[in-house]
């Protein structure tokens, strides 16, 4: 089901787009290239072997539709009924808090797809009087996690800086507004689900000064930033390319370099950026940041830790309907242990897209819902409360891209080890307690000589009866060209 799935999805031209015509092609099915990761259907067959001189000279699929690949993938893993709070498509904001609604024009992997929405914010403080979370609840069905829009004042100016803002609620303004003026405005990452409120909040704070990652690019068309409401101050670039000149126009054939400012508060809020380009035409990009007085690092994605308890955005009612192994038990009676069960699943789901001990309910009345084994315990064990980089990110960019990652967290360990004991991801926990050398060992399965072995590599484990679905999706990917890694 996934392979078709995936091989259903349609890649759009861009180019053809702007050029007055829009060019819609069925991805091809060429001969797998990628061994960074393999896997067959029973599961764990992997290896690592292929080189930067393996690449073929055929056009390879861009990352953008690989993510178009993978909405038409997870929608097949996770059969999941929609919640009536949260319907996947409302055109009328009728019934909603007018606090806390807002409009989705773009269709993401999350609920509501298109139309109108209603998300709680809550606003936690992780530094006193100096960083702070804004968290909303972004949900698929009955599945959920916490989102995070990290603030901090700085101290030159107790002007705020805003790292990927959230859902424009009435709610999240006015929360945000509380903690002073905003002067800065950080995108650091490619994620669509950190970058697309961005537009209106620049048009809210139109003083705010624009900082975003270089080299991003949109979905399901790659449009200029000022055409999606976008307009840097300057962009952000990795260590080994000039800062204030990292690119060069042609005028006439005759090249000039473009003057690219960078933040004022570069002394407060240090960065480095991670460019994985060896997973995809299109790069894995994310910026990660040190904040000196706190001793902290800011971060997107790269690594989280999912803590046992259920943040407090999380609707407990989706958890309460998730608890229980068989659905027609559901809702589960409201205890702390029933909260922490559907939480345990429902990160489960979002960390392997499909664990073994799950199946969908073919017929029936509960047709569609899902079915638990017992044995879902060990496995949420071996991954909470600890510090690892998203198994799905794992899997499908860092293992294909070991070269430039490896050298990231070199730079990293180099230039700020023993500048930071927090962690603050955007995900999950937060704050963490982890340092340099902490985030290297999670990402110790870099080292190892194949993929399986990663997977027991120490600092790095996953439990390898989970990975089955995960893996089948890299395959199916690889299999319509999508995904193509290299050392």
């Amino acid at each position: 089901r996934v392979a078709r799935a995936v091989a259903m999805s349609v890649a759009i031209d861009a180019k053809a787009f702007v050029g007055g015509s829009t060019r819609a092609t069925a991805l091809a099915r060429p001969r797998r290239a990628c061994r960074a990761v393999r896997a067959s259907p029973s599961c764990c067959r992997a290896s690592i072997g292929r080189t930067e001189s393996d690449d073929e000279t055929k056009a390879t699929p861009s990352r953008r539709d690989a993510l178009l690949g993978l909405v038409s993938v997870v929608a097949g893993v996770v059969t999941t009924t929609p919640s009536e709070a949260n319907a996947s498509l409302k055109l009328t904001p009728t019934g909603l808090d007018e606090s806390r609604r807002f409009f989705q024009t773009f269709p993401p992997l999350w609920e509501p797809y298109f139309g109108w929405g209603e998300r709680i914010t809550i606003k936690r403080e992780l530094v006193p009087d100096t960083i702070w979370s804004l968290e909303q609840e972004q949900a698929l069905g009955v599945l959920a996690m916490n989102i995070r829009c990290t603030v901090v004042k700085l101290k030159s100016t107790d002007g705020l800086v805003v790292f990927s803002p959230q859902a424009p609620t009435k709610e999240f303004f006015t929360l945000l507004d509380e903690l002073g003026s905003v002067e800065h405005v950080v995108l650091p990452t490619y994620a669509i689900e950190h970058k697309v409120w961005l537009p209106a909040l620049s048009r809210r704070y139109k003083a705010a000064k624009i900082w975003v990652a270089d080299g991003l690019w949109s979905v399901p068309l790659n449009l200029p930033n000022e055409f999606l409401g976008i307009k840097p101050s300057g962009v952000l670039v990795p260590s080994n390319v000039d800062r204030l000149f990292p690119h060069t126009e042609k005028n006439n054939e005759t090249e000039t370099r473009k003057e690219n400012p960078q933040p004022p508060w570069l002394d407060e809020l240090e960065y480095k950026v991670l460019r994985v380009d060896t997973a995809g035409t299109n790069p894995y990009i994310e910026t990660v940041f040190l904040h000196k007085a706190s001793r902290s690092l800011l971060l997107t994605d790269l690594v989280f830790s999912i803590p046992t308890d259920p943040p407090e955005v999380i609707d407990r009612n989706r958890l309460l309907n998730l608890a229980p192994n068989d659905p027609k038990d559901a809702p589960a009676p409201l205890t702390t242990e029933n909260l922490r069960a559907g939480w345990a699943k429902a990160s489960l789901v979002v960390s392997f897209l499909g664990p073994k001990g799950q199946t969908q309910i073919t017929e029936g009345e509960f047709k569609g819902k899902l079915l638990w084994e017992d044995g879902w315990e060990g496995s949420f064990g071996k991954i909470e409360n600890r510090l690892l980089p998203s198994p799905i990110l794992r899997t499908l960019v860092f293992s294909k891209g070991k070269g430039p990652t490896k050298r990231f967290l070199d730079e990293l360990e180099g230039d700020w080890g023993g500048k930071f004991d927090q962690i603050i991801p955007q995900h999950y926990d937060a704050p963490v307690l982890g340092t340099a050398a902490d985030v290297r060992n999670a990402f110790s399965f870099l080292e190892a000589s194949d993929f399986l072995t990663g997977l027991s590599t120490l600092g790095s484990e996953l439990p390898v009866e989970e990975m089955g679905t995960l893996l089948k999706v890299n395959d199916a990917l690889e299999f319509v060209g999508l995904g193509r890694g290299s050392e």
